[in-house]
């Protein structure tokens, strides 16, 4: 019988990208005998609890030592993810990752498996994109920078307001012109699966965004589409690791606004309120560990601290706090989050609603 000791050196695994993410996968992995190696500054929070940090430079001296190779940002240096697929190291695969650096890619795959996501077009230029948004959308919709942006960066919201925009106009890059989704609300799902296409997930919660950046969230919600759609994307891709899937439900409809292929921040709930984190089992996926049980101990929540390092001892009484540890605090930076369990969903709610009055008590500058 394989002992996970004596299995373990053959478990080195590199990290590419050292932020919040990355600390907590390696804070949750240290449950097994694994050694962590993290490629990003030295001043990185992954890299205050890794075994070794590498350099970006230093990216193939890195990749050489480690067993498995994964990433917990996706907008990470393209030339290690590259030499690491090449060694056949990578999980999740690099087309995952394919998808995201372009985001009409993405969207087209979701449009070629009869998947569901919010109407839209690809314009070559700016020019293109608010041609489209007058001929399809009659000047309300979104445009997307299609090559990099995150939490709502070169997202550009346009509701009749076009000469306030008209700078698109000039920019020469591929955009994604989406129809405006008036929704009911937001959710996401956690999904893993493992390299013998094994499959679990996490229950939908409910998200609220500020912005693009995701301020609290909270959960279970009840509703096995989710998950249907989770599955048929994870097996479409042959994916292996966690991967967080972001949602609009519109009158009943769920359409899915995008996929994040790595640990993801409306997961954190699930360090205080599953019985496995959604760390713990991304480390299980891409190391061959069975997955483990995906069921909540209680409804839970989360807060994330964004752009202030104000974090009262009270809301020690209603959370738990997760602090990252980054050097400086700026607008719209993620500087921890605190985690919240409940008896049920209300509980859940007026905790979340007091730990936002002390952490904002002025309201939240984004």
């Amino acid at each position: 019988m394989k002992s996970l000791i004596q299995d373990s050196n053959k478990r080195k695994i590199g990290i590419l990208g050292g932020g919040q993410l990355g600390l907590m996968m390696i804070l949750e992995g240290r449950k097994f005998p694994f050694t962590f190696y993290v490629m990003d500054e030295p001043n990185a929070p992954a890299c205050r609890v890794a075994d070794k940090c590498f350099k970006l430079e230093e990216y193939k001296e890195m990749i050489n030592q480690v067993d498995i190779v994964t990433f917990e940002f996706e907008h990470v240096k393209e030339e290690a993810l590259e030499y690491a697929k090449e060694k056949d190291k990578l999980f999740p695969n690099i087309n995952t990752v394919e998808l995201k650096r372009e985001r009409w890619k993405e969207k087209m795959y979701y449009k070629n498996h009869n998947l569901p996501t919010p109407k839209f077009y690809v314009a070559e230029d700016g020019e293109e994109a608010l041609r489209i948004l007058k001929d399809q959308f009659n000047n309300v919709g979104v445009i997307k920078q299609s090559r990099g942006g995150y939490d709502g960066k070169g997202h550009y919201f346009i509701k009749g307001d076009v000469e306030k925009y008209s700078f698109i106009k000039d920019m020469k890059c591929k955009f994604v012109v989406e129809e405006f989704v008036d929704y009911d609300y937001e959710a996401s799902i956690i999904a893993v699966r493992d390299k013998k296409g094994n499959f679990k997930v996490y229950p939908p919660t409910f998200n609220y965004n500020e912005k693009g950046i995701l301020v609290y969230n909270y959960g279970p919600l009840n509703d096995d589409r989710f998950k249907d759609i989770a599955k048929r994307l994870a097996d479409s891709l042959e994916y292996v690791g966690t991967m967080g899937i972001e949602f609009f439900v519109r009158k009943g409809e769920i359409l899915i606004n995008e996929f994040a292929p790595r640990v993801h921040n409306t997961g954190h709930y699930t360090l205080d309120a599953a019985f496995v984190s959604q760390f713990e089992q991304h480390i299980r996926a891409i190391s061959e560990i069975e997955l483990g049980d995906t069921t909540l101990l209680s409804y839970g929540g989360m807060v994330n601290i964004i752009g202030t390092d104000n974090v009262p001892y009270e809301v020690l009484k209603f959370g738990k706090v997760y602090w990252y540890g980054k050097s400086e605090v700026k607008k719209r930076r993620k500087m921890g989050h605190v985690n919240v369990v409940g008896e049920d969903l209300e509980d859940v709610k007026q905790k979340i609603d007091n730990i936002m009055k002390l952490i904002y008590p002025e309201g939240l500058d984004l």
